[in-house]
């Protein structure tokens, strides 16, 4: 019995958690998620952002492959996008993955 317990917990950990375990990488780079990172409610930057879907001072809206991730707010703007990167600005009053 003790066997079939642990086997279970062995499959609840995910592909990508247990190649980035053997690899040292971390999930995110494994399975081709976006990294973020927001700085309080006024700055996001955004790793890994494939398109712009939708932007105006109130949303922005962008394709990260696997994810949508949706900022909402007030005065929003792309103050920086590079290849790969977004950096959005504004008063930030939620953010949504879909």
């Amino acid at each position: 019995m003790f066997h079939k317990k642990k086997r279970r917990r062995e499959e609840e950990i995910s592909f990508g958690d247990r190649l980035s375990g053997v690899l040292q990488l971390p999930v995110n780079v494994v399975e081709g998620l976006p990294q973020m990172e927001v700085m309080g409610n006024k700055e996001a930057v955004i790793e890994g952002c494939d398109g712009v879907l939708e932007y105006n001072e109130n949303v922005v809206r962008l394709s990260t492959g696997k994810l949508v991730i949706k900022f909402m707010g007030r005065g929003l703007i792309l103050k920086c996008m590079t290849d790969t990167g977004v950096i959005v600005t504004g008063y930030i009053t939620s953010i949504e993955f879909s």
